[in-house]
């Protein structure tokens, strides 16, 4: 790298060759997620058309590939605190598996609405982890004109200290 933090030619073809790696894997994950889908609806509509059992594998798979593409785009848009990423992955797997319970609990069983159950205690999860994040993740611009986290301060003055404490031992 040179003075001004500027990536080097070589670093810049390497993460181009990761993003452009990253992206032909969604894509293919995503050929294969339609060829399978529409071979199970086929199988499905030919051997069982009363009930369209599909839906199930394919809403089940869509959370994996929704979680695969995500995954693609934190990369590419470069988000790379990984408390940020947390959030953002948690949020997500909560919202597409909600969807999905509750499509299994208006097929299978819809006098009652169990799926309220994980969504209430699941998404109190979710709402701790968003609360914890802005917390203690989320920063604030100093004097200086950095970003620090309240994590990052708190270590700055933790250091701060230390440092103090060290300098009264050694003129005692």
């Amino acid at each position: 790298m040179n003075e001004n933090n500027a990536f080097s030619e070589e670093s810049l073809r390497k993460i181009a060759a990761q993003k452009v790696s990253f992206r032909f894997s969604v894509k293919i994950h995503v050929a294969v997620y339609i060829l399978i889908n529409v071979l199970l609806i086929i199988v499905n509509l030919l051997f069982t058309p009363g009930f369209y059992w599909f839906i199930f594998p394919c809403f089940s798979w869509l959370i994996g590939l929704t979680m695969h593409f995500l995954a693609y785009l934190l990369y590419a848009r470069g988000v790379y605190p990984m408390a940020k990423r947390g959030v953002i992955y948690h949020l997500t797997s909560y919202i597409f598996v909600m969807l999905f319970l509750l499509i299994i609990n208006i097929l299978t069983f819809s006098q009652f609405y169990w799926v309220v159950y994980p969504a209430i205690f699941w998404g109190t999860a979710v709402v701790l982890h968003i609360v914890f994040y802005i917390q203690f993740f989320s920063g604030k611009a100093e004097q200086d004109g950095k970003f620090r986290s309240r994590k990052e301060r708190a270590i700055e003055k933790e250091l701060e200290k230390m440092r103090k404490k060290k300098i009264r031992k050694n003129v005692d």
